[in-house]
């Protein structure tokens, strides 16, 4: 109710046929170190959006989220020996198309619920990181598989695009407020959500280019299995990232009455 409210003073100044929202949910990913569904890995995410309904059939979106993602070898039974681990906070900016497969929109439309699904595109910003001896140490800057001595380049970037898509349910609560179900994807173009693509590196150059921690982050092993050019990952598939929750959207008013 406090949220309701809240969005529905917020709506005063803005033309109609525009809604404003917020979303809160699940957060996940699907990677190196999560080949598969963990629930216990669920984080969670928060968001904020502006939709301008174009038709009862499609609306233009646009999302700002803030959320975490993680995952660790000790989920699996066959990646335990590998014993690596991260978290990540993502941050989004994304432009999604929606498309309602029932005649929707907020106002008197005779349509109280529709199934519908949503594409787009954006950009989001990450970085990994992990724990050792009870600090939390930032992966990227330690180039754990020696790709920046490689390439004399940086060894991926933190800022990537991504493609949002995914689909739910909607239902107008009255003429004025919209609840929606969802589930959105993110397909991403790199590899390094969980800072894990390729290969072990050399233990002795890479101590000896950032220091200890490096090495001993490369290879959480306890027998130390990583030696120079051993497969430490699968860069042969990108990592993803989604979410799962709810929407509450307010219609935008151009002007508001008030009766005493």
């Amino acid at each position: 109710m406090v949220a309701i409210l809240f969005l529905l003073n917020l709506s005063n100044s803005f033309a109609q046929n525009w809604e404003i929202g917020i979303s809160a949910g699940g957060s996940n990913y699907l990677g190196d170190l999560s080949p598969d569904i963990v629930l216990k890995e669920t984080k969670t995410y928060g968001a904020f959006f502006f939709k301008k309904n174009i038709s009862p059939f499609f609306s233009n979106n646009f999302y700002f989220y803030r959320g975490k993602i993680s995952g660790d070898d000790n989920n699996f039974k066959h990646l335990k020996i590998r014993n690596l681990n991260f978290c990540s906070t993502i941050t989004e900016i994304s432009y999604q198309l929606e498309f309602n497969f029932f005649k929707f929109a907020i106002g008197l439309n005779p349509n109280r619920f529709t199934p519908y699904v949503f594409t787009g595109f954006g950009t989001f910003f990450f970085q990994p990181v992990t724990t050792y001896n009870g600090n939390v140490v930032r992966l990227k800057p330690l180039d754990t598989e020696g790709k920046k001595i490689e390439s004399n380049k940086n060894s991926y970037h933190l800022v990537q695009p991504v493609i949002p898509f995914g689909g739910g349910f909607k239902i107008k609560l009255n003429k004025d407020v919209n609840l929606a179900i969802f589930v959105g994807f993110r397909y991403t173009f790199t590899d390094y959500l969980d800072d894990v693509s390729n290969t072990y590196y050399n233990i002795d150059v890479l101590e000896d280019k950032y220091g200890p921690l490096s090495p001993v982050l490369s290879d959480r092993s306890e027998i130390k299995i990583g030696f120079n050019g051993k497969q430490r990952g699968r860069p042969d598939m990108l990592d993803f990232y989604y979410f799962y929750g709810a929407t509450l959207s307010v219609k935008i008013r151009n002007k508001v009455c008030f009766e005493f």
